[in-house]
């Protein structure tokens, strides 16, 4: 897997966890993303640590995670106040 292979991995687990974190009270939604997070790091480093390259690579992915996570769920969360009212 490639690095643009990777980006489009990471940009699809970041929809999931996004879409999934906005059904969780706001209040427990950074911890239920930092756990999601926690997750994929372990698949990641699972899947990769046969090549040290890729596992930075992918780890450098990971690490930023959390604030796309964030921004992406803020993102749905007002996409769908905006469908409500109109």
């Amino acid at each position: 897997m490639d690095k643009k292979q990777q980006a489009e991995r990471v940009r699809r687990i970041v929809e999931a966890i996004a879409q999934r974190a906005i059904e969780v009270p706001p209040d427990n939604r950074p911890a239920y993303i930092k756990n999601e997070i926690a997750k994929v790091r372990e698949a990641f480093r699972q899947t990769y640590e046969a090549d040290e390259r890729l596992t930075t690579s992918a780890m450098e992915f990971v690490d930023s995670m959390y604030s796309w996570v964030k921004a992406r769920a803020k993102s749905l969360e007002l996409d769908s106040t905006m469908a409500k009212d109109i």
